[in-house]
């Protein structure tokens, strides 16, 4: 699976700056600029679904072929492949520009007089949710039988869930689905990314359904970032795509064939 590992997150890379364009043209060509209100069945968002439904079908059917002939191991370091020092360097890296994009978004907020309660705590919770990656990164890479990386694992879930609650609250009075549900779709699919990957540090992988959803995310994430969106959100975006290209590859990699694997059970789609 090592050239799949390269071919299938590139694929979702590339469907998603297809995407990411398509996007751009709708925002430019389909919604009015007066009412905000979008053309009924426009081609360009026709065309948009049906990349996306197409990406998602492939991705789906790469995911059950390979789970009828492959397996992964037990434990996210060995499920993932974590032995390398390139693991925590590069999550790391990701993190940090996570980091400066919370703290960035603060001062955006600031800078706009629209500082609430609401947005201090998605700024405080998402910097939590970076340094704890980086530390999830850091100890699996040391010691992943430590008791700490249970807690880190589920953080960044935590702060994804705050997220879609925030963005709700930001949409609630908004009456065009179609402005925002690719946004809805990204942060969606961010919190399943996460929440799959905890899954293997406790031991309770799925390894079907955590590559469908790191390729999802990668999807919707990079088509959400031809939305107006603040910097800072779209450099968190540009952060947790990262990661899941990271960390896709690195489960396509180190998936096993059921016939050399000690333990039964197949991949979980």
């Amino acid at each position: 699976m090592r050239r799949m590992s390269i071919i299938v997150p590139l694929f979702a890379l590339l469907a998603g700056v297809a995407g990411f364009f398509i996007r751009l043209m709708e925002h430019w060509n389909v919604f009015n600029k007066e009412t905000g209100l979008p053309e009924r069945g426009s081609p360009i968002t026709i065309a948009l679904i049906a990349l996306v439904a197409g990406v998602l079908i492939l991705c789906l059917v790469f995911t059950i072929l390979a789970g009828k002939r492959y397996t992964s191991p037990k434990g996210f370091d060995n499920a993932y492949g974590t032995e390398s020092l390139a693991y925590p360097f590069v999550i790391t890296v990701f993190s940090i520009v996570w980091i400066a994009a919370s703290v960035k978004y603060y001062f955006e907020m600031d800078a706009l007089g629209a500082v609430g309660a609401s947005s201090l705590y998605f700024a405080i919770l998402s910097i939590i949710a970076a340094i704890s990656l980086l530390l999830f990164a850091i100890e699996m890479y040391q010691d992943p039988r430590r008791k700490a990386i249970l807690a880190l694992s589920v953080i960044p879930v935590v702060f994804m869930c705050y997220w879609l609650i925030y963005m709700y609250k930001q949409n609630a009075t908004n009456p065009v689905l179609l402005s925002y549900c690719y946004y809805c779709l990204a942060i969606m699919a961010s919190t399943l990314s996460f929440y799959y990957t905890a899954g293997f540090a406790y031991n309770k992988q799925a390894p079907g359904k955590a590559i469908f959803i790191y390729l999802a995310t990668i999807l919707f994430s990079l088509i959400t970032l031809a939305d107006s969106h603040a910097t800072s959100i779209n450099l968190i975006f540009a952060a947790i795509i990262a990661v899941s290209v990271v960390h896709s590859s690195m489960l396509i990699r180190n998936l096993t064939a059921k016939s050399d694997a000690q333990e039964p059970p197949g991949l979980d789609t």
